[in-house]
């Protein structure tokens, strides 16, 4: 995305270009940042969701999403799945599925 964060929301799609102060390609970094009050960041939900939740944190824009990204879980056959892959991808997909913010 770099400098420029794309959205979709009641008027379409836009692009706002932003220019940090900090970059990093850590989403905890960006994380701790907001908490401490030094901006604001474009984080998935999977970093911030207990954040918004707890009220440490504000969602703002509330209309608008910006790029849906995918979880993939690859591995070479459908026909037979070690159990300890199994796992995994249970435990991925429980620990990645999307929770409904409070409003």
């Amino acid at each position: 995305m770099g400098d420029n964060w794309p959205f979709t929301g009641p008027e379409g799609t836009l692009s706002v270009k932003v220019s940090p102060r900090l970059r990093t390609n850590n989403g905890d970094t960006c994380r701790v940042a907001a908490l401490r009050h030094q901006g604001i960041v474009l984080q998935p939900s999977f970093l911030v969701g207990q954040d918004l939740i707890a009220g440490t944190l504000v969602e703002l824009l509330p209309a608008y999403r910006s790029l849906e990204l995918g979880v993939y879980a690859v591995f070479p056959s459908r026909k037979f799945v070690a159990p300890k892959v199994r796992l995994l991808i249970d435990f991925l997909a429980d620990a990645f599925r999307m929770q409904a913010w409070p409003a």
